[in-house]
């Protein structure tokens, strides 16, 4: 299947030919693309390079670009990218990302994700992507494999650092406004001015409104960014960023399936939306981080962070009930959390250098204290329904609504508190570097438990706590063949503290490992006659002591059961064919990521059934998929073409293997004009042929739902700069 994917995207890209052959047309020497390979990352080696010379598979986006794509939500720019899968649901939120086919246990806690390399974890050790300031960044940088050795828990299979641009010294700024389907409306501004004397300041503000496609998944949201850099005499740079980010989501819950994964037609198709009526969320997210960089001696640098945050969210969205093909009714768990997070965060890293020798070495803590608050409505039936809000599918219409009651679950105040220091020694010595460093973790949580009042809770209070600690080492070597080739082998190692979610600590067996996982990899980073640039990474990455949450009388616990052993390449690429067509180029991504269960055997705690997945692949992780990305500049006509196509081959659906499906080709396209200096128009279609994709929910017994994916969508945005 991929096969033909790839043979029909081909036929597909060669359209933009007659614009290539529209730019022959005018003379003069044909202009270069930049190399990926000279894109400077910083999360790779906790400090400034090139990409060509990290030893790590590393992407570096620009977020400018990820808005000519028309990328709306956060983690949308990764989209693409080798090793990398995403699962959304209905217009975008909640994005799922998973890394060289390491699954989520619950969202997102299996990698880590920074901001200008600040951890931005939730009080249940999840990376919550809509809790980020997306519209302050500027720049991603993604690191795949285990980083624990550099960034500590969480960093299981690499690692994600959301950059804010850095503020430069001229007065400058920008207007954008973006009108697209399904009533979106986005208004953004920034301003760049020179403030006291060796400073500067950035500010930035956006606006976006939306209906969404399907039923019942408006969107608003607001955000504020500022940075002011100043430059401390002769001896240190300050800079400080504060943020603001108000959102309010509304969703659209899951629809049925058969066993096959195929959707069961129901009344409003995939527009529809059985989900509770206020299914949303609401987020308010406050961020303060002050970064001082100083030159204490000769070849010796120290850097400060500090960071505070405040996220106050309220949830509410239902799990859909197994539907009966047939019934009259489909249901959701009635389900409303309403958190309060602080996040206290500081660090302190010095790097020396001397001759042929780098160092580093730092310390860092963190204290999160989170209130979670979690309310169940619906009918009560502790069996299957458990609080459940039931609909008919014929009107829509709620149809026990006499029927709820409403009870209060928990009522948890939980405090984390990480500490850690850390080390790498650095060597140079004609072409050969070598790199070898490790972290000391130091990770505990204490949850007080108030009472329910619904009985199910703990009655009386009770307090758990819980304290580990963990060692992380990396090490690599690369040789630098030329300036235009360098090869590197490089191992490291992530955990895990398992502590997860707040609501699944009550019953915490403090028993319980750390999850670790050990990764070992090859690499090739070069470029041939200053035309093709290209990154080749071979790796296995195997995990132990998996942790995995099994239900319990409707709550869960931890246990480690199981290993998992991934395989796979990663491949990205530039092709720049100015010398033949000016202004051309082509970018190409794949992924080969083979993940397999090497063990995987546990009971149900709930049903008694007893499970062996041990030699099945993980499902949801597609063994082959890419980008292919046309970029055409028509200088006469001051144009820009761009055509891209997202490739995945199938994948299994499910745990036991039994269906394999679900490969896709979605083709997109943006075109950019400049009609005038300082005036930029863009318009870009996403899913051009509007196929219908569907992300498939299983679990222990197979497929049961779908979230759909987003139809074809237009969007046209206007920039004026000043």
């Amino acid at each position: 299947m991929f096969a033909r994917t790839l043979s029909s995207t081909v036929a597909l890209l060669a359209l933009v030919a007659p614009a290539a052959a529209m730019a022959e047309r005018y003379p003069g020497e044909a202009e270069r693309y930049p190399s990926p390979l000279d894109e400077v990352v910083v999360t790779a080696n906790r400090r400034a390079a090139a990409v060509r010379d990290v030893p790590a598979s590393v992407s570096s986006i620009d977020l400018d670009t990820a808005e000519t794509q028309a990328t709306r939500f956060v983690g949308e720019e990764l989209r693409g990218l080798p090793g990398v899968t995403l699962a959304t649901n209905d217009q975008g939120t909640y994005t799922g990302i998973t890394l060289r086919g390491v699954p989520n246990r619950i969202h997102n806690d299996t990698l880590a994700v920074l901001m200008d390399g600040v951890p931005f974890l939730t009080g249940d050790d999840e990376a919550d992507l809509e809790q980020l300031p997306f519209g302050a960044a500027g720049r991603v940088d993604l690191v795949r494999g285990p980083m624990s050795a550099l960034y500590g828990r969480g960093a299981i299979a690499g690692t994600i650092n959301y950059r804010t641009p850095e503020v430069g010294d001229s007065r400058e700024g920008r207007v954008r406004a973006t009108v697209g389907s399904d009533g979106w409306r986005e208004l953004a501004a920034s301003l760049q001015t020179p403030t006291v004397e060796n400073g500067a300041l950035l500010l930035s503000g956006q606006v976006q409104t939306a209906d969404g496609w399907r039923d019942r998944t408006g969107r608003d949201e607001q955000s504020l960014f500022a940075k002011h850099r100043l430059t401390l005499k002769e001896w240190g740079r300050l800079n400080l960023t504060a943020t603001y980010v108000n959102t309010k989501q509304k969703l659209a819950g899951e629809l049925p399936t058969d066993a096959l994964g195929q959707p069961i037609d129901l009344p409003g198709g995939r527009e529809a939306n059985y989900n509770e009526d206020n299914a949303s969320f609401a987020k308010r997210m406050l961020t303060s981080t002050a970064v001082l960089e100083a030159d204490l001696a000769e070849g010796l640098t120290s850097t400060t962070r500090l960071h505070a945050r405040q996220a106050k969210t309220a949830a509410i969205q239902g799990a859909m009930i197994r539907y009966t093909p047939g019934d009259s009714s489909l249901g959701y768990s009635g389900f409303r959390v309403d958190g309060d997070t602080n996040t206290l965060f500081a660090e302190q890293q010095l790097d020396w250098q001397r001759g042929d020798w780098r160092l580093q070495a730092g310390a860092s803590a963190e204290q999160v204290r989170a209130h979670h608050v979690e309310t169940w409505t619906g009918e009560f039936d502790f069996g299957p329904l458990f609080y459940a809000q039931r609909r008919d599918i014929a009107t829509g219409a709620h149809i026990n609504r006499d029927d709820w009651i409403s009870d209060r679950m928990l009522d948890g105040h939980s405090r984390a508190r990480n500490y850690a220091v850390y080390s790498q020694a650095e060597w140079t010595h004609g072409p050969l570097t070598l790199t070898g460093g490790a972290r000391w973790d130091s990770f505990g949580r204490r949850v007080f438990y108030g009472p329910s009042g619904s009985g199910y809770g703990p009655n009386p209070v009770q307090t758990v706590e819980d304290r580990d600690q963990q060692v992380t080492p990396k090490a690599s070597a690369s040789w630098k063949f030329s300036p235009d080739l360098t090869a590197y082998v490089a191992y490291g190692e992530g955990f895990s503290p398992g502590f997860g979610p707040i609501w699944s600590y009550l019953n915490r067996n403090t028993g319980v490992d750390p999850e670790r996982a050990r990764n070992i990899e090859a690499g090739v980073k070069g470029s041939l006659f200053e035309r093709l640039s290209y990154t080749l990474t071979a790796y296995q990455l195997n995990r132990s002591d998996l942790l995995q949450l099994l239900p319990v009388n409707g709550t869960a616990v931890s246990i480690n059961s199981g290993k998992e052993r991934v395989r796979g390449l990663e491949l990205e690429s530039r092709l720049d064919l100015a010398d033949a067509v000016p202004g051309l180029s082509l970018d190409a991504s794949y992924g080969y990521t083979f993940a397999k269960w090497t063990e995987n055997a546990y009971v149900n705690s709930g049903t008694g059934v007893f499970y062996d997945f041990s030699g099945k692949e993980v499902a949801g992780i597609p063994r082959h998929a890419g980008r292919l990305t046309v970029n055409q500049e028509i200088a006469p006509w001051d144009l820009t073409v761009q055509v891209w196509a997202d490739l995945s081959g199938d994948y299994a659906y499910d745990k036991a293997n039994s269906v394999r499906a679900g490969g896709y080709a979605l083709y997109n396209a943006a075109l950019v004009w400049q009609p005038l200096d300082r005036l930029e128009l863009t318009l870009t279609v996403r899913n051009l042929f509007d196929r219908e994709v569907n992300s498939i929910l299983t679990d222990d017994d197979g497929a049961y739902a779908y979230f759909p994916q987003a139809p074809r969508q237009w969007f046209l945005s206007a920039q004026v700069s000043f």
